[in-house]
């Protein structure tokens, strides 16, 4: 019986020792180690917008932050060095496994996205001591923000970094006496950190047109695709610039919009919805007035063939859904009265609404010859280098040649409460509104009333500029 007795603290000890043991030893041989790349995997990561050269245009940020891999080898040794002094690690697995998923502040995770918000650079394109400003965010990045505590405060840190550079060799005497402490941009300076309401109006015409692809923005982040956009860098700032150049002293309540879109493909080059606020101008439907001439002119020349050979409604708004005016916009018949049904025979003069955007693709259809292929935004998806999705740019004959032949520069307007100018070469179609928000009479600073051949003008020639002398 004592031997019995004497057993049970035995196996109360097995029970305790032995069967945690077994069960580390069948998870240590059942269980993998995940990856950083499996673990960043199952989290949203952010979705990076290109211009159509595939230099950066924006960013869509999750909501808890910012989350850019990148592979060991492609880590700078400025950064990597810098960061192993200051956090001691040394093996390469360690600190990929650590630099991709550790926060450097502002809402940002990894070296590539913290580079983009403290200083909008490629990871590649930073200094010595910009490296050394990261590795010395590490510790408490959101403690030695600048834009948080001050730059006295982050200039001590980044001067920590800098000196234990120099101290174990890795870069020399004269190079740490010739670094000085980088500019760190303000946070609403940066593509991480800012949301222009023009780069606003582009991010939703993106991201819709993908949605009705099949491409939401959660399957974007779940995937961590990189969208690559039919914008012009170049175009894009001179729509930009021009507007707000050629605005600035005009009375407060003008507005404007510039799409221009290539004929050959229908890619959007440069759209500028206006930085006035959420309001996309490029999207508001306007009177065109005289603008809408030469879809008037489209179906007067095919009414010639006609017994007897007269223009009707219905023939001109076929007209204009043959050259790229949507038939319908969120489940409404366009050009068509209130009841869906009607056709005014005002239609000729311009009194039915549009889209600017809709507009500037008529002209794109004008210009390539009557071959038309309806405007848009994205050329393709990528996951790195892999390609998983392109835009069909294939043209639909749409207008006979003879008839859209006469794209020309047209200004228009309605009235004096709608100002526009239209036009196209074979390589761009470029549009331009302006006018306000209410639709009544308006006029420059000199008081001229507004008209096609006025600011829109201008504003036009700038954005075309390099069409021009081309001809």
């Amino acid at each position: 019986m004592w031997r019995r007795v004497r057993r049970v603290p035995y196996v109360l000890a097995g029970l305790v020792i032995g069967v945690p043991a077994i069960a580390f030893a069948i998870g240590y041989l059942v269980w993998d180690v995940r990856s950083p790349q499996e673990v960043l995997a199952e989290l949203d990561k952010t979705v990076v917008v290109e211009y159509a050269d595939g230099t950066e245009l924006m960013r869509v940020v999750p909501p808890d932050g910012d989350r850019t891999f990148t592979p060991y080898d492609r880590i700078p040794r400025k950064l990597v060095l810098a960061t192993k002094i200051t956090d001691r690690q040394s093996k390469e697995q360690i600190f990929e496994s650590y630099v991709n998923i550790i926060s450097f502040g502002r809402n940002t995770h990894g070296p590539a996205a913290a580079a983009q918000a403290y200083f909008g650079k490629q990871l590649a394109d930073i200094s010595w001591s910009e490296a050394a400003f990261l590795a010395g965010m590490l510790q408490a990045p959101y403690g030695h923000d600048p834009a948080t505590v001050g730059p006295e405060q982050a200039a001590r840190r980044w001067t920590y970094a800098a000196d234990k550079l120099a101290e174990r060799g890795y870069v020399s005497p004269a190079d740490r006496s010739g670094m000085a402490y980088p500019q760190v941009l303000d946070p609403d300076e940066t593509r991480a950190g800012r949301t222009s309401y023009s780069d606003y109006h582009i991010r939703q015409q993106v991201l819709t047109e993908l949605e009705t692809r099949g491409w939401p923005l959660e399957r974007l982040r779940r995937e961590g695709l990189t969208v690559r956009t039919t914008l012009d860098r170049d175009a894009q700032g001179r729509a930009e610039r021009a507007v707000r150049d050629r605005l600035a002293g005009e009375p407060a309540e003008l507005r404007a919009a510039v799409v221009s879109v290539r004929p050959r493909d229908g890619g959007v080059a440069a759209y500028a919805g206006g930085n006035w606020g959420v309001t996309d101008y490029a999207v508001t439907p306007r009177r065109p007035g005289s603008a809408f001439r030469p879809v008037v002119q489209l179906a007067e020349f095919r009414a010639r063939a006609d017994d007897p050979p007269v223009v009707t409604g219905p023939k001109i708004r076929q007209a204009a859904y043959d050259a790229g005016v949507p038939e319908f916009l969120d489940g409404a018949r366009t050009l068509t009265a209130p009841d869906g049904v009607r056709i005014a025979s005002s239609i000729a003069e311009g009194t039915y609404r549009l889209r600017p955007l809709d507009l500037a693709g008529v002209f794109a259809t004008f210009a390539s010859g009557g071959m038309r292929v309806a405007p848009h935004f994205v050329a393709e998806l990528r996951r790195g280098d892999e390609v998983v999705w392109r835009q069909d740019t294939t043209p639909v004959p749409a207008l006979p040649r003879e008839a859209a032949l006469p794209a020309g520069g047209v200004p228009g307007e309605y009235g004096t409460s709608d100002a526009w100018m239209a036009g196209a070469s074979t390589s761009m179609a470029t549009l331009v509104w302006v006018g306000g928000d209410e639709e009544r009479p308006r006029a420059d600073w000199k008081g001229v009333p507004l008209t096609g051949a006025t600011l829109p003008s201008d504003i036009w020639r700038e954005v075309m500029s390099p069409e021009l002398s081309t001809r």
